[in-house]
């Protein structure tokens, strides 16, 4: 793949989180009724993971967390993470997703952006990987935060509104807690690592519904097919068959759900021609068949 195709490929956006309007939304989870866990992915929207019950393993970067009750987690733009059930754990949490070009322009004329939101956007400063009662500004943020889970349906006139609001306030308790991330700081060591393994997974998420070999990454990424395996496993804890297995099946889950697409077309579109070897898999990671998985959900 050619510097510009990768460049390309690094700025590609997999999901709308919420509209293009309106770029925010809440997503609601529960471990292991609706998921058993979320592969490893990154994206360029902000994201504050609040634990509402249970425990759950939360991986930022190549660091596992264990998180449960009360915990909030803020993904910053462009950071890897992945979200498993902690042993035989259950848990609940929500998910707070939004573009932070929803709060101003990139323009010198917004002072509010330029100092205070597009430091976010360049990867240039960080808050501590999990925030919880010990920190002092946690009753606050965890009250805002209930607070857009309340307004999640924009239920009352006006809401947006609130919403940019609370998420500006957000920022203002944030303040004292972000740092600067230093160049001779240990994470650098590693940024071409984390650089490759992000435009890896948009490589593998823009081509998981074709046949996708092992050489065929590791040459994406011009490394052997041995020292490949190690390093991919080193991020994801899987295979590269067991990672596009699981991210296949994601994709599976929420085509049951936003279409009413068959069993065997779904299992076509996400790149399982063997529909049997699917509904097998597909039992196997979310206990249940596609079919009751509809129903149930």
């Amino acid at each position: 793949m050619t510097t510009q195709n990768t460049q390309t490929l690094s700025r590609y956006e997999q999901k709308q989180h919420g509209t293009s309007e309106f770029p925010y939304v809440v997503y609601h989870s529960v471990i292991p009724d609706f998921i058993h866990s979320y592969p490893l992915h990154w994206h360029e929207e902000i994201e504050f993971i609040f634990i509402i019950s249970g425990q759950v393993l939360i991986t930022l970067n190549k660091t596992p967390i264990s998180v449960s009750k009360g915990d909030i987690i803020p993904i910053l733009p462009g950071v890897l993470h992945a979200i498993d059930q902690d042993q035989n754990h259950t848990a609940e949490y929500y998910n707070i997703v939004f573009d932070l070009k929803l709060l101003g322009q990139d323009t010198s004329s917004d002072f509010c952006f330029q100092n205070y939101i597009k430091p976010y956007l360049q990867e240039e400063i960080a808050l501590p990987q999990l925030l919880s009662q010990s920190h002092s500004i946690y009753q606050k943020l965890q009250k805002t935060l209930i607070d857009l889970i309340k307004m999640q349906h924009f239920n009352c006139p006006a809401s947006e509104l609130y919403i940019k609001s609370q998420l500006f306030y957000i920022f203002w308790l944030l303040e004292p807690l972000q740092y600067k991330i230093q160049p001779t700081t240990p994470n650098q060591y590693h940024i071409s690592q984390i650089q490759k393994m992000k435009d890896l997974l948009l490589f593998i998420h823009t081509n998981y519904a074709s046949p996708l070999t092992l050489k065929e990454a590791a040459n994406f990424c011009n490394y052997s097919a041995s020292y490949f395996s190690k390093f991919f496993k080193s991020f994801t804890g899987m295979t590269l068959i067991e990672y596009l297995n699981h991210y296949r099946l994601k994709k599976a889950g929420d085509l049951l759900l936003t279409t009413s697409m068959s069993i065997i077309e779904i299992s076509e579109t996400i790149g399982f021609e063997n529909h049997s070897y699917f509904i097998r898999l597909f039992r196997k990671h979310y206990q249940t068949t596609p079919k009751q998985y509809r129903k149930q959900h």
